[in-house]
């Protein structure tokens, strides 16, 4: 077929859509579920007074809040319940990539802990069972809804060590971007007690017992972790990654004990003495001394000076609903706000068809990653009149019902045309992070996304303390808002994301990816508020991903798109390819009248959800 034909054939599909009925964004199967009492229509735009504060310490002001007078439609969207593969739980839900994990998890739940003290557990947890990105070395954020309503935000990203120069950190990326030289700062540990003391309910002590019997009496190593370790085992030139991940010459394998009495050492320091366990003493020793005699920046110092630090949850309506996400450093709750925002200006042409949702999501996604880089900045470091401004700008309707060049229902928009001026391309971010999404009985919901940047981060175990190191340093930019300065957080594309309708919590999202989890997290939102499915269809859905530069939109190998919808696409002028996995949305949807949770682990990557048998108080 020519060129012109194809187009044909695309606005043919784009403008049927009216009579299309039920449809997908994007792409995917038809589900055999309802379509939501929402419609799928984006509403017209609407003015606004948008505004964005700093709150005081704490938050305890309440998230920043992007009104928006009369733009709510009429009837406020519904999340469907249920779903063939999901799994229901009365008392509460967990659920994440590890077996073991969700089940310490939920066994936190069943004695009596709430949402925040049962995420606590699966993070340490993952510092043992999930190497590759859950190990104490890295950092991440936590979003969480407590059940009186209050909204809180904690960032817990990495820092620079006072000592990081831009010169050295080039060095460090040119060699590779691993080993000491390219650790920062870590900050989970940090993140986990200060969730705990002012969130939770139950001893740390109770709730890292679980993670030290499993470092020291080992478990049976899963499937995939082994399948990670034969792939990354030559990059491995550090002795204690080499010794501890297998016998030296050869990784372990599946189903081989794995133990690690260091680490048990290390936690069962954090269990007794909380953050300083960590950060001072006997382990920020170790870690120093390892760091001065193999190139590394961090020193006592640094490790001393870190803090966990409240942010102002970002938060917006859309269809009636309040989307809430994480705040700078983040840019990944940015992209999400300024997705749906684009979503709700693309033209209303009726029903959209698989083709036209594909088409508006990925030019709301283009301007939306062009947009994040120029607010994607460690607010301490930023904390200025302009850029609180800007960021309140780039999240309010009549931005995005205005931008230029606005979306065009019949041709893709080159990059080149939405990228403001003078902005260089974003370093591309590591897929090998890991989320996961816990509810309690009583309300309390808790979206945390943690990383080590890299898979299995700086390939560098300290020694002595058994803790594996992030490689983050690499998540500063040459030069605009994310350039490195000493003690500065890097951006970070992490997203933890609620969904509140009417006071009550009905989603929690997230996703690991790197570049593209804003973009996952964004059509799991989109495929449950949207287009009616349930959790199980909206996370099994294939995915997008267009993120301004390089302009192209990757879909998944393994869950393509239909070849009615890349050929539509591409006489539209999008340039198409074949991407590899994306996300692992490990997800969490409530009946907001009975509280009952329905829980998904994203079979992309495996994992488990579950909810407690029964309350054991």
């Amino acid at each position: 077929m020519t060129s012109t034909g194809r187009r044909l054939v695309a606005l043919a599909l784009l403008f049927a859509g009216a009579s299309c009925g039920p449809t997908l964004s994007p792409g995917g199967e038809r589900p055999a579920v309802r379509q939501s009492s929402a419609s799928a229509v984006a509403a017209p735009p609407a003015r606004e007074t948008a505004s964005v504060a700093d709150g005081p310490p704490h938050g305890d002001g309440g998230p920043a809040r992007i009104e928006s007078p009369g733009s709510h439609p009429t009837e406020v969207a519904r999340i469907p319940l249920g779903g063939a593969r999901v799994v229901r739980g009365e008392h509460g839900m967990v659920t994440s990539e590890d077996v073991l994990a969700s089940r310490i998890g939920a066994d936190v739940l069943e004695r009596g802990g709430n949402a925040v003290d049962a995420a606590v557990a699966v993070a340490f947890a993952l510092s043992v069972t999930h190497p590759i990105a859950g190990a104490l070395g890295g950092g991440g954020f936590m979003l969480l809804r407590t059940k009186d309503g209050g909204v809180h935000a904690l960032d817990f990203r990495e820092r620079a060590p006072a000592r990081a120069t831009e010169t050295a950190n080039l060095r460090q990326l040119r060699a590779g971007a691993h080993g000491y030289a390219s650790a920062p700062v870590p900050g989970i540990v940090a993140g986990l007690t200060l969730s705990r003391d002012r969130f939770g309910t139950r001893p740390l002590r109770e709730l890292v017992a679980p993670s030290i019997r499993l470092a020291e009496e080992g478990h049976p190593l899963a499937a995939r972790q082994a399948r990670v370790l034969r792939r990354l085992w030559r990059k491995f030139e550090d002795p204690a990654m080499r010794e501890s991940l297998g016998n030296g010459k050869r990784p372990l394998a599946k189903g081989a004990v794995f133990r690690q009495p260091d680490l048990a050492r290390t936690l069962r320091a954090i269990a007794d003495r909380g953050a300083a366990g960590f950060y001072r003493g006997p382990v920020a020793r170790a870690i120093a001394e390892a760091m001065q005699a193999n190139g590394g920046l961090v020193t006592e110092a640094d490790l001393a000076a870190y803090e966990a630090k409240e942010r102002t949850p970002l938060r917006i309506d859309y269809r009636g609903l309040d989307v809430y996400t994480m705040p700078p450093p983040s840019m990944g709750g940015v992209a999400i706000a300024a997705i749906l925002r684009n979503l709700e200006s693309f033209p209303a042409i009726g029903a959209k068809s698989e083709l036209t949702s594909a088409h508006a999501f990925i030019e709301s996604a283009r301007r939306a990653y062009a947009d994040r880089r120029t607010v994607g900045v460690d607010p301490d470091h930023a904390a200025t009149a302009e850029h609180a401004e800007r960021l309140t700008r780039l999240l309010s309707r009549e931005y995005h019902a205005r931008r230029a060049p606005g979306i065009d229902a019949s041709h893709a928009t080159p990059s080149a045309l939405v990228a403001p001026d003078g902005d260089a391309p974003a370093a591309p971010e590591s897929h090998d992070t890991t989320h996961f999404s816990v509810v309690d009985a009583e309300g309390t919901a808790v979206a945390c996304t943690v990383t080590l940047s890299a898979g299995f981060g700086a390939y560098v175990r300290v020694p002595k303390v058994g803790v594996i190191l992030s490689n983050a340093m690499g998540g500063f930019s040459p030069r605009g808002p994310n350039a490195l300065a000493p003690g500065k957080r890097m951006a970070s594309s992490m997203s933890p994301t609620l969904i509140v309708r009417e006071g009550k919590t009905v989603a929690v999202l997230g996703s690991p990816g790197g570049d593209t989890i804003p973009n996952t997290v964004a059509q799991v939102l989109v495929h449950l508020v949207d287009h009616g499915m349930t959790l199980d269809d909206a996370v099994d859905a294939p995915r997008l991903h267009h993120q301004h530069l390089p302009d192209e939109t990757a879909f998944e190998r393994e869950r393509p798109l239909p070849r009615e919808v890349t050929d539509g696409l591409e006489a539209l002028g999008h340039t198409v390819r074949v991407g590899p996995r994306q996300g692992s949305a490990n997800c969490i949807v409530l009946d907001p009248l009975s509280r009952s949770a329905f829980g998904y682990a994203d079979p992309r990557t495996g994992g488990l959800a579950i909810g407690p048998a029964r309350l054991r108080r």
